[in-house]
């Protein structure tokens, strides 16, 4: 750590990687089909959810994009899947609709 400070030293991983942080955790945009919400995780002693800001002020100055392009990808992802959803269920109702004619 510098000066006792944590930040991002470096990417881990396969994509989407983890930011691993100098005190050797890592952070992780956790979107798991297990949790109730998509969140930013801290892995290492322990499993933390933690705020956009929060990992991005553990990023450091170095990282702080990569904790926005990941977060940014994440909810342009959730709003692509949203749309084809909403695509089928109007395929759906259509289909319904027309079996009624």
């Amino acid at each position: 750590m510098t000066n006792g400070t944590i930040c991002g030293r470096s990417l881990r991983g396969e994509a989407p990687m983890r930011l691993e942080l100098n005190d050797g955790t890592r952070l992780m945009l956790d979107a798991t089909a297990d949790q109730e919400h998509v969140e930013w995780r801290r892995l290492g002693r322990r499993r933390t959810a933690i705020s956009v800001s929060e990992a991005t002020r553990l990023a450091g100055d170095d990282f702080a994009d990569y904790v926005a392009v990941r977060t940014r990808a994440e909810a342009e992802w959730l709003r692509a899947v949203s749309d084809w959803y909403r695509e089928e269920a109007d395929r759906l109702q259509r289909e319904l609709a027309d079996s009624r004619a």
